[in-house]
């Protein structure tokens, strides 16, 4: 009998180590999910008719988003070589040097529909001595003009070139020549701004699923302080991939880049049927990153939303235009609900998502 209650004491003992907690829980329990911890929430700032940007940018803060990025066209801040158009970088220097969170700058000698090139050096390779020079000049005016936002050190990210793999493919000699315009670049921003800010070059996530692609990535990857992404859960047609497909996505970025930190520089889901979506689904993408993010801390430093609100119908119109897609409803459309809130100023299900999952890992705390 003795043997017996001895027997029946260590199982329950064991039943009790077994079901206590651990902080990870079991798959029935999971306990709460991580703290924040050193991650980063960004998001892609938009005004709308009953929201100036000043006012978005405040709403955006109180959520606890301490990044927000401008992105900038070359050839837009110099049409012709040392022609430079400053107007903007003033306001850019006077608005985010007193703000609380963070800045990056994305800049655009190479975007998703192709190069960004003063005219007199359009159509020249990137790598030309020429092209080099006047990009790094380009720099030298873009650091005189941002002198007050220097001092802060708010401009903690520049990117150079945004989702460069449309343009470069799984072309060796295109990704040779976008390497040595890089490597400048860096060596340039480095010398202007410190070796703090963390220099890259923004790829799409759908990258890393095509070998071609990737294997001229991984090539140039060294070459970068941290490893730049956008990630849409696309399908090829511009519907969206169900939202339990992100655990997986983010599996992947973490196996195949192993080097470098991670940054999601946009990240989004639109909420239009066109696209075989909803709010109900946009709110829970939200749900789903997070909780890849939380597996992958580790590796993600950073996630940034896109975007705040969505854009007016003329806006999209012309995104379309000049991406040559022009009468395809789900990219109009995919492009046109990517906001967490209307045009209207009303919130979707995926703000309250956002909030519900930020104060769930003690967001800000």
């Amino acid at each position: 009998m003795l043997i017996f209650k001895n027997l029946i004491l260590i199982f329950l003992l064991l039943l009790i180590a077994g079901c206590g907690s651990s902080g990870g829980g079991n798959s029935n329990n999971p306990g709460p999910p991580p703290a924040q911890g050193t991650r980063v929430l960004g998001m892609d700032i938009k005004s709308v008719p009953t929201v100036s940007y000043a006012m978005a940018y405040d709403q955006a803060m109180a959520l606890g988003v301490r990044e927000v990025s401008v992105s900038l066209d070359w050839a837009s801040l110099e049409p012709m070589e040392g022609n430079y158009i400053n107007t903007l970088l003033s306001t850019i220097d006077s608005f985010y040097s007193i703000q609380t969170g963070d800045l990056t700058l994305v800049l655009r000698p190479l975007d998703t529909i192709g190069p960004s090139l003063p005219s007199d050096l359009a159509g020249k390779a990137f790598n030309d001595p020429l092209v080099i020079t006047a990009f790094g000049n380009f720099l030298t005016n873009l650091h005189g003009q941002l002198t007050t936002l220097n001092v802060t050190g708010k401009l903690k990210w520049i990117h150079v070139g945004n989702e460069i793999d449309v343009s470069l493919g799984s072309d060796a000699t295109k990704w040779s020549q976008w390497q040595a315009f890089f490597v400048a670049a860096k060596s340039k921003i480095k010398s202007l701004w410190g070796a703090n800010v963390v220099v890259s070059s923004i790829i799409q996530f759908s990258a890393l699923e095509n070998i071609g692609v990737r294997t001229q990535y991984l090539n140039f990857l060294p070459q970068l302080d941290s490893a730049a992404l956008t990630y849409y859960p696309l399908n090829a047609d511009f519907t969206m991939r169900p939202p339990a497909t992100v655990a997986a996505d983010f599996d992947l970025m973490t196996s195949t880049i192993i080097t470098k930190p991670i940054l999601l520089q946009e990240s989004g889901y639109p909420s239009s049927m066109v696209n075989n979506s909803s709010e109900a689904l946009q709110a829970d993408f939200i749900s789903a990153v997070f909780k890849a993010w939380d597996k992958h801390m580790d590796r993600i430093n950073l996630i940034d939303f896109t975007w705040q609100y969505d854009v007016n119908e003329a806006t999209v119109d012309q995104w379309v235009l000049e991406f040559g897609l022009s009468g395809n409803a789900e990219f109009k459309y995919y492009l046109w609900t990517l906001g967490l809130s209307n045009y209207d100023g009303s919130e979707k299900l995926a703000v309250q998502r956002l909030r519900d999952e930020l104060q769930a890992r003690s967001w800000g705390l």
